[in-house]
């Protein structure tokens, strides 16, 4: 726990002694001044995930369902679904129950998700449109949710938890620390108008170098299953970031139902997470890690 607190500190410290060095210089000042907000919040970003799951197990249920619930109200919000309706109700409640089963019988999670999508078509049959979003939010974001508790509840689970938050939220953080201050290539106009290449380049290389240290340190990985497992984290994150960015343009809108202003909605804060760490899951249970 010591060392993933000192860990943790570095990349924060290191983090907020780049911006104070572009607050310096007078061509980035005042942009550095923007980003201190978005510094500080990160501390709860990360606290969020971190410190419910190194505490007792029912806390980190009770969050993780939280998250559940949340995540498949913002996703109806975005579709303009009522969360009202009995199907979305239904809806809830069965994605709240997968996240359950997947830390007290993940053996039985299989089971449960496919009962769950035979109730909601019963209770949706004469909406099939609305039955197909609802079955939608069961993948995502509540089984992700559930895999993630998967993923804690395994051998050195805690550890690969922080793995996968330290690879996508340095990633994130650096991208858009690098992005305002020097970035201009926009990569992905379309997807992401935000995102820039020196901030891509920026985040990946910060969030590897986050990685590579919780895999050798905290894992003992060897360098080829620590590099294979960052850049899990990594891909997963940045596709997932890039999937939601795509479907909320479709819909013509900037974020979810926002929770943090600066942030967004908590799909917006943790769409990567909930990528990142399903991918590290099959990755573990592929190559027995």
């Amino acid at each position: 726990m010591i060392d993933v607190l000192l860990i943790a500190a570095a990349l924060f410290i290191l983090g907020g002694l780049l911006i104070f060095a572009a607050s310096l210089l007078p061509a980035t000042s005042s942009t550095a001044r923007e980003l201190w907000p978005f510094y500080r919040s990160e501390f709860l970003i990360v606290g969020a995930i971190l410190l419910p799951s190194a505490a007792d197990g029912w806390v980190f249920l009770s969050v993780l369902v939280m998250l559940s619930l949340r995540g498949q109200w913002e996703l109806f919000t975005l579709f303009g679904q009522s969360s009202k309706t009995l199907l979305s109700v239904v809806g809830m409640a069965a994605g709240a129950g997968l996240v359950v089963a997947g830390m007290l019988a993940p053996e039985r999670l299989p089971i449960g998700a496919l009962a769950a999508v035979i109730l909601l078509v019963l209770v949706g049959r004469l909406n099939l449109s609305r039955t197909w979003l609802t079955i939608a939010s069961l993948v995502f974001p509540s089984l992700a949710v559930a895999l993630i508790g998967i993923l804690r509840d395994s051998s050195q689970g805690f550890v690969w938890l922080v793995l996968a938050q330290a690879a996508v939220e340095t990633n994130d953080s650096f991208a858009l620390l690098i992005g305002k201050l020097i970035g201009q290539t926009r990569p992905f106009p379309r997807l992401s108008s935000g995102k820039t290449l020196a901030g891509l380049v920026g985040g990946l290389t910060a969030g590897l170098l986050a990685g590579l240290v919780v895999c050798r340190l905290l894992l003992g990985l060897s360098y080829f299953a620590a590099f294979a497992a960052t850049i899990v984290a990594l891909t997963a994150g940045i596709a997932g970031d890039l999937l939601l960015s795509a479907l909320k343009r479709r819909l013509h809108v900037k974020d979810f139902p926002p929770l943090a202003l600066m942030h967004g909605g908590l799909l917006d804060i943790y769409d990567s997470l909930l990528f990142a760490a399903p991918a590290l899951l099959v990755l573990r249970s592929g190559l027995r890690l």
